[in-house]
């Protein structure tokens, strides 16, 4: 799968992996509708139930879990690749139904190997591409372990992300939405 925006490469992989489901970010979802073969419904009966459409036989779910780059394909079996949008593929250990009306965390980001972030590792990439720019992080806020808001144990995560054990400083941290259903 070397483009998510090219029509003719959503469902191309260079092995036997035959995607039925791609669960698609934001701008993945909205690059591929152009594409759509029905229209767009919901994946059950109920109001709050995410967005869906089918390319052939292929069925995008918008889930807002993912980045907005980002987008998961499944095949029947459940094996799933996690997929960048500058063509960067991964393997996943997790099992994910392609009945799935959405995802609940974020566990798919998360290396099992190394328990670092699946962009940060290579354990789970596919092929022979270079390795992706890693993302722009913040500078190192110091290496002391003093929080700067209550003096307390800071843990650091990684270069520019850190947290303070004893309130709720942090730095270089995404802020967690959550979805309320």
């Amino acid at each position: 799968m070397n483009d998510l925006n090219s029509a003719n490469s959503y469902l191309t992989f260079q092995d036997d992996f035959v995607p039925v489901k791609i669960l698609a970010g934001h701008h993945i979802f909205e690059g591929l509708a152009p594409q759509r073969t029905s229209i767009i419904f919901g994946v059950t009966e109920l109001p709050w139930a995410v967005a869906a459409y089918r390319i052939d036989g292929l069925i995008v779910q918008l889930e807002p879990n993912l980045d907005e780059v980002d987008a998961i394909a499944i095949e029947d079996s459940g094996k799933a690749r996690l997929i960048r949008d500058n063509a960067v593929i991964y393997e996943l250990d997790y099992t994910i139904p392609p009945d799935i009306t959405g995802l609940h965390s974020n566990f798919f980001y998360r290396c099992p190997e190394c328990n670092g972030h699946i962009y940060e590792c290579t354990h789970l990439r596919i092929g022979n591409h270079p390795p992706p720019e890693p993302p722009s992080l913040p500078p190192l806020v110091s290496d002391c372990t003093d929080c700067p808001a209550c003096g307390g144990k800071i843990q650091h995560l990684g270069q520019g992300v850190s947290f303070c054990l004893d309130c709720d400083w942090e730095h270089g941290l995404k802020p967690i939405t959550r979805q309320h259903h």
